[in-house]
């Protein structure tokens, strides 16, 4: 420990900066340990835990001893020395319930010299304290895998928010999911996976419509989506159908604003129809009885149907099995490009 660490260590010394923190009245053995201090490197990947623990000899360390073997082993080897680890709160043992507005206002100080020591590419935000101290957000669990820009004063980083690895060895069921957020992160940020170069083609006229007919017997997969007007079948309307295959993706707008006047005919339904009918192939869908009520209402009949929400289900019961979830878990280059903090 350097010789500023000791003057502001200890429950009778504080951080000038600190001022106005009522973490400052709870009796600690030190407040705002500078760990930025100890960087004498730049790292690829940080890990921001909530705060200071002790291990059982009394030093502070971000992450429990168990805690950290578990990132150590979710870890690509060659990333395993270039990670550093770091509290997002610099004083031991707090609970987000201790950290008000104004404490963390005062605390991301130093969390940012942190940041500007380490100058990762990548946070990991494990948890919701660290989450709100570093992106001001709330809400681990649905922004979890989802990445974020981080801008201050000259730099910038890709901040990932995960499950706590505390969390993850209390319900070992989440372990699949940090996991995945791990290396699907790195992959996509620190290694640059290449994004999507996904398009469609609008069916918006007979002669683009007579095109699919190749789809009426083929005997490769189509997967098929569809957005309504709102969720009662006996009530909306198809929006539009999206037909994805080996070939091409299509959308064919229905009851839609822009739907032409040549598309409105018994023709289109009838088209539909003799593609999700096929009996050669398999058709996918994600949560299939929500599609397959509104089809049923236009006559239109699906077989061979395969639901990428029960498959989820069957391969791992313990995870999230939105569409979203699926794409961040098996197609991450697939997603929009992140927001800003």
């Amino acid at each position: 420990m350097d010789e500023l660490q000791k003057l502001y260590s200890g429950s009778g010394s504080k951080h000038p900066q600190c001022e106005g923190c009522s973490i400052l009245k709870q009796s600690k053995s030190y407040h705002c340990k500078l760990d930025h201090k100890d960087v004498n490197r730049t790292y690829d990947i940080l890990f921001l835990s909530d705060c200071f623990h002790q291990r059982y000899d009394a030093t502070p360390i971000p992450f429990r001893e168990d805690e950290f073997d578990l990132i150590q082993e979710m870890l690509p080897t060659e990333y395993k020395d270039n990670t550093y680890f770091s509290p997002s709160v610099k004083c031991p043992i707090v609970g987000e319930d201790d950290m008000s507005p104004t404490n963390m206002n005062i605390c991301r100080k130093h969390l940012y010299q942190t940041l500007l020591s380490v100058r990762p590419k990548l946070v990991f935000a494990c948890g919701n304290l660290s989450l709100k101290m570093i992106t001001k957000k709330s809400g681990v669990d649905l922004k979890r895998g989802t990445p974020y820009l981080f801008e201050h004063e000259d730099f910038q980083c890709k901040v990932v928010p995960v499950i706590h690895p505390y969390l993850v060895l209390l319900y070992p069921g989440k372990r699949y999911l940090f996991e995945i957020d791990i290396r699907n992160s790195i992959a996509r940020i620190i290694e640059g996976r290449a994004t999507s170069d996904f398009s469609y083609e609008t069916i918006d006229t007979e002669e683009k419509l007579k095109t699919l007919e190749h789809l009426f017997d083929t005997d490769t997969p189509v997967a098929c989506d569809i957005e309504t007007t709102g969720l009662d079948f006996n009530r909306d309307k198809i929006q539009t159908i999206a037909f994805s295959h080996e070939s091409g993706t299509y959308t064919i707008p229905i009851h839609h604003k822009d739907t032409p006047e040549e598309m409105q005919g018994g023709f289109v339904i009838r088209a539909i129809s003799n593609i999700l009918s096929n009996p050669n192939n398999i058709k996918v869908f994600h949560n299939a009885k929500f599609d397959l009520k509104f089809l049923y209402r236009y006559a239109v009949e699906a077989v061979n149907v395969w639901d990428t929400k029960v498959m989820q289900h069957l391969i791992n019961e313990n995870v999230p099995k939105s569409l979203n979830d699926l794409v961040n878990m098996y197609f991450p280059e697939e997603l929009e490009e992140d927001t800003t903090c």
